[in-house]
């Protein structure tokens, strides 16, 4: 018996992990100190090696609420990218699509 299930459309799955307008609006508001506390949040559940974006969020995301209920979840994920611009992190494919990237700690260049 054959199964006339469709397919799963994975066409916007790019996508998923974004912030919203209202997340948008709501991370126009944290402070400079916010950000400093939430990288070190990411730096604390971040290592040497490759871990995908979405342990590292996961980790995150319980001292996360506590402190910053203000601010979507997203903003880890932003802060994520802010931090690879900044050479903090390493990050393989699109931090904003966290379930399909990985980010780990940037390792010092040698002189």
């Amino acid at each position: 018996m054959s199964s006339s299930r469709d397919p799963i459309d994975t066409s916007d799955e790019e996508d998923d992990d974004g912030p919203t307008q209202e997340e948008l609006e709501q991370i126009q508001l944290a402070t400079p100190a916010d950000a400093e506390k939430v990288d070190a949040l990411i730096l604390q559940s971040c290592t040497s090696r490759w871990r995908k974006v979405a342990m590292v969020v996961g980790i995150a995301d319980k001292a996360f609420h506590k402190q910053f209920s203000h601010l979507p979840a997203s903003y880890i994920s932003i802060r994520i990218v802010e931090m690879e611009r900044r050479g903090v992190l390493e990050v393989a494919g699109d931090a904003m699509n966290i379930r399909f990237s990985e980010v780990r700690i940037a390792r010092p260049i040698a002189d």
